[in-house]
């Protein structure tokens, strides 16, 4: 094993070490993470593995239930925490950098796939949602399986990777629903179309059993979903896909509000979620890409190309984006991003890139600093309150209310479904008087705002930081 393969190997380890780290120590955060982590807690204390609930008694239709149901099992196979509800989508993760390794395997050589394991793994986007919980890491695998079976069906014998394809499809609908065929759809219909390739595709891709074969996966989910809870598909793909794609302000958002952004915020986006590796592969695709794929005889860097670019084409036209939606496209990027630096350095050591994967390494390890130093500084968590609230010996009973209008996912997950939310006076008179309610928490500014039979029936019990504001914990006065 030569210097450089050691030094990637010695970078990836330390990566997946801080990434194991962080997922440990660093708390469910609200709103995102915490409210994903408090769903699959809800199916696994429910026993409910068709219909996914923000809230008792109210289903949440916002996405399909892959990422739910993996860090349920995994609650169940180790514990209701923070470590099991992140696994799988380490484990996904790690999924797609083996993925996109074979087709470096198999088309470049092993020091390009040792760089595509570095850009990957060092990449910030994808260090940081690499054991995050959201459904974003499943939709990247489920797009990298359909990318990278759809190039071994063609290239390899046998029909394994052709039912693969069908198989990332199904996987696909039940991660993020249709968008996940939407966005392979396009790189490869348009491959395709460019190279002419159509009876290749015809002969190596099982339509028909492949195609049933992704109905049966993907189907009863959705028709029980249904059934279940009337109304699903419409919100869902109608709402989700369409409504949130095309209008900035839609309105239709169940569970929170909806992302407005300028349309193109993709791109910086994606130049961000790159980094380290943005500014060199800008300088190689300018100088490189075109004269590379006017030599392209198999069409392969024009796939890779398409692969990387089409992803971030599809969410330039919406309104509504977050951070991680380029995330389909870095199996492609890091495969890109290893074949032109083969051809614009070949047999050149790359020690200085797998130091680079350092990058995300330490922006890891000054988050679980800060996490760990100022409690209440970074970040939105309610552990450190619950952790006090236990202190204070609650009954099994006894119930604990967030008076905010935002909600506290965070609470919810670490109280085990004990904490609510309100700011409705009636709603919180009617739990004191069912005696219901023993504590409150709520932000020091909002006490003024409680009803008085509220204040006067509780006394402060704590205080607690969070970014930008103080949460007072108060404690039922005890007669």
């Amino acid at each position: 094993m030569n210097s450089s393969k050691r030094t990637a190997l010695t970078v990836l380890c330390i990566l997946l070490l801080v990434r194991l780290a962080a997922m440990a120590w660093i708390p469910l955060n609200d709103t995102t993470e915490a409210r994903y982590a408090e769903i699959a807690r809800k199916m696994l204390e429910t026993g409910n593995w068709v219909t996914l609930w923000h809230d008792y008694g109210i289903p949440f239709w916002a996405k399909p239930p892959l990422s739910t149901w993996a860090s349920a099992l995994s609650m169940t196979l180790f514990g209701v925490n923070e470590l099991a509800a992140r696994l799988p989508s380490l484990i996904l993760s790690l999924l797609t950098i083996w993925l996109a390794q074979t087709l470096s395997w198999r088309r470049q050589d092993d020091d390009s796939a040792m760089i595509v394991a570095l850009v990957l793994g060092g990449g910030v986007l994808f260090f940081a949602t690499a054991g995050t919980v959201m459904t974003d890491s499943a939709l990247m695998f489920s797009v990298a399986l359909i990318q990278v079976a759809f190039w071994h069906a063609l290239t390899r014998p046998g029909r394994l990777w052709g039912y693969l394809f069908f198989v990332g499809i199904g996987i696909g609908m039940l991660a993020k629903g249709p968008v996940a065929v939407v966005l392979t759809a396009m790189p490869i219909g348009l491959w395709v179309i460019a190279r002419g390739a159509w009876r290749p595709i015809w002969l190596r891709l099982p339509w028909i059993s492949g195609t049933l074969l992704a109905i049966a996966i993907a189907a009863p989910w959705y028709v029980l979903a249904e059934q279940r809870t009337p109304g699903f598909l419409h919100y869902f793909i109608m709402g989700e896909h369409f409504g949130r794609f095309l209008d900035s302000g839609w309105k239709g958002d169940r569970y929170g509000f909806a992302h407005a952004t300028p349309r193109g915020m993709i791109w910086p986006y994606t130049f961000a979620a790159l980094l380290p590796w943005s500014l060199p592969a800008v300088a190689w695709l300018v100088r490189h890409f075109r004269s590379r794929v006017a030599r392209d005889t198999d069409g392969w860097l024009l796939y890779l190309g398409l692969w990387s670019v089409m992803t971030l084409l599809f969410f330039t036209l919406s309104g509504n984006i977050i951070w991680p939606y380029s995330m389909p496209m870095l199996p492609g990027f890091a495969l890109l991003f290893a074949e032109l630096r083969r051809r614009h350095a070949p047999g050149a050591p790359y020690r200085g890139l797998a130091v680079a994967g350092l990058f995300s390494a330490a922006i890891g390890l000054v988050a679980i600093v800060g996490f760990a130093a100022f409690p209440g500084k970074i970040g939105r968590t309610q552990k450190p309150l619950i952790e006090a609230w236990r202190t204070l010996s609650p009954t099994p009973q006894s119930q604990l209310l967030f008076w905010d209008s935002r909600r506290e996912f965070s609470a919810e997950f670490y109280t085990g479904g004990r904490a609510k939310t309100t700011t409705d006076p009636a709603r919180a008179l009617a739990l004191l008087q069912d005696g219901q309610i023993d504590y409150i928490a709520l932000p020091q500014d909002k006490y003024a705002t409680l009803p008085p039979a509220v204040q006067a029936a509780f006394r402060e019990a704590g205080r607690f930081n969070n970014p930008g504001e103080t949460f007072l914990l108060l404690q039922k006065n005890r007669h």
